[in-house]
């Protein structure tokens, strides 16, 4: 069964009755333990993620410049459509990870699915494009973020708008966000 979220967001777009159980055809549903890797760097994603349960985040890595950047977070209720965006779309290997923060479940459909569904049904056109829009939105409101805020202006800013991200995602993955030490963000925790 599809979840509550996205049944809305595919009745919103008055998608049929027959693609939504078309739709459930070409899906996989995947348990993932804690800390485990969706995707790894180098793999070609090919797949877009439903966040049922549990959590992720995605973290650029460079292992030439030693960076381990976490770039964003995905929950059910927090962003919970999921890619590499730098693979799927131009079939490139990424240089992002898909990491568990928690045993998670995820919906996976195959980017040729939905692609070919894409083609043949004007309402899941309208359906898809609004997912991928708001995912980059998202995504991009994000960086502004990151660039535009201090530290603290940021801590304050997950906190009033993003409490699920400071209760559920450990501190390492929330620094690297900021771009800070964890023990910077120890001290911003008792500041604040």
């Amino acid at each position: 069964m599809l979840p509550p979220y996205l049944l809305t967001e595919l009745s919103q777009a008055k998608v049929s009755p027959d693609r939504i159980g078309q739709i459930l055809k070409q899906t996989t549903f995947l348990e993932v333990k804690s800390q485990t890797r969706l995707v790894r760097p180098g793999d070609v994603c090919n797949n877009v993620y439903f966040v049922l349960s549990g959590g992720f985040v995605c973290r650029y890595i460079d292992e030439n410049l030693e960076i381990e950047k976490t770039i964003n977070f995905y929950m059910p209720d927090l962003h919970p459509f999921m890619s590499c965006i730098d693979s799927f779309f131009s079939g490139a290997q990424t240089r992002c990870e898909l990491r568990a923060i928690s045993n998670a479940t995820v919906l996976a459909i195959a980017k040729n699915d939905i692609e070919a569904m894409a083609a043949t049904d004007s309402n899941f056109f309208t359906f898809y494009h609004s997912m991928v829009t708001t995912a980059l939105q998202e995504e991009n409101d994000f960086k502004l973020k990151i660039i535009s805020y201090s530290s603290e202006q940021l801590y304050q800013y997950l906190i009033t708008t993003f409490p699920s991200i400071i209760q559920r995602v450990p501190s390492r993955f929330i620094a690297e966000f900021m771009g800070i030490s964890p023990e910077w963000l120890s001290k911003l925790k008792h500041k604040i």
